[in-house]
């Protein structure tokens, strides 16, 4: 179990509950009430898929060559030989189709919009390592994380309990979206000496790090600029309580500004992947209570 744990990467989840948290709390903020039938499938459709794009990650990978033993981030399952290649890909088909299954209920509850969003998710679980063009490998790992860990799963969280979307949800999707590419951009910036030792080109290594660190830094300004853009053009003033997010993570800050490019960046990413949450449900409480 725990080289499954390994591969499954259970720090990184809070990406995928995130925006299904905030969507659900928007929905509720205009509906006063939640189906809880397609909550729960949204959130275990949404985390299976995640849970699938971390063992894809894992397994294509190893079969590309990426990993090896001198990578600066966490252990790999499949390099470490901790778990054999074909039972990583059972193990992917296996999340794979339970994502599935899930999504047909939501499917069928949602209509085109949503069979739409579940083909793109299933698609960008595996093609974000792997297929004929791996978006990782081309410089796109961040603007997927942007899209499907933030308007996309906001938008269509809300979107299956009201049936209608809505500009608000769309300033809130920006939001987390921007966080969730922050993991995939520190992520990046700590495996530049390794990535360009192979094929992978990602936008740290295309644009250096002095831009990797102030991409990670804009990114996180902006969510936070979206807390001001709530409370007064919204207006929600409620929202401002939800500064004190960001002021706890000060020194993660300041370490992606000029902290070395060492394992300490595994412990800023974990960081970074709990402002994520931390950030959404302060924003869910605030509209809950609104």
């Amino acid at each position: 179990m725990k080289n499954w744990i390994i591969a499954i990467r259970p720090k990184t989840l809070f990406a995928s509950v995130s925006p299904v948290l905030l969507g659900l709390a928007l929905a509720f903020h205009y509906l006063h009430t939640i189906q809880f039938t397609i909550a729960l499938f949204t959130l275990l459709c949404t985390v299976c898929l995640q849970i699938a794009s971390n063992l894809a990650n894992d397994y294509l990978d190893f079969l590309r060559g990426i990993d090896n033993a001198d990578r600066t981030g966490p252990v790999r399952a499949t390099q470490a030989q901790l778990i054999s290649p074909k039972e990583m890909k059972y193990a992917l088909i296996l999340m794979l189709t339970l994502s599935f299954l899930f999504g047909i209920y939501l499917m069928v509850q949602g209509g085109t919009p949503i069979i739409i969003i579940g083909l793109l998710s299933m698609y960008f679980a595996y093609g974000y390592t792997g297929g004929p063009f791996p978006l990782s490998y081309h410089g796109l790992g961040e603007v997927a994380a942007f899209l499907f860990f933030g308007p996309i799963a906001v938008l269509g969280t809300f979107y299956l309990q009201t049936h209608f979307i809505n500009v608000h949800g769309v300033l809130l999707g920006t939001a987390v979206g921007a966080i969730a590419a922050t993991i995939l951009a520190i992520n990046n910036l700590r495996d530049m000496k390794s990535d360009s030792l192979t094929t992978k080109k990602t936008i740290a290594l295309i644009w250096g790090e002095k831009f990797q660190r102030h991409l990670c830094l804009s990114l996180i300004a902006f969510s936070i600029l979206v807390i001001f853009i709530q409370a007064f053009i919204l207006n929600q003033p409620l929202v401002l309580l939800a500064l004190v997010v960001p002021f706890l993570f000060k020194s993660n800050w300041l370490y992606i500004y000029r902290g070395a490019i060492n394992e300490t960046l595994n412990i800023t990413l974990a960081k970074t992947a709990q402002y994520l949450f931390l950030y959404s449900l302060s924003l869910a409480i605030t509209l809950v209570v609104l």
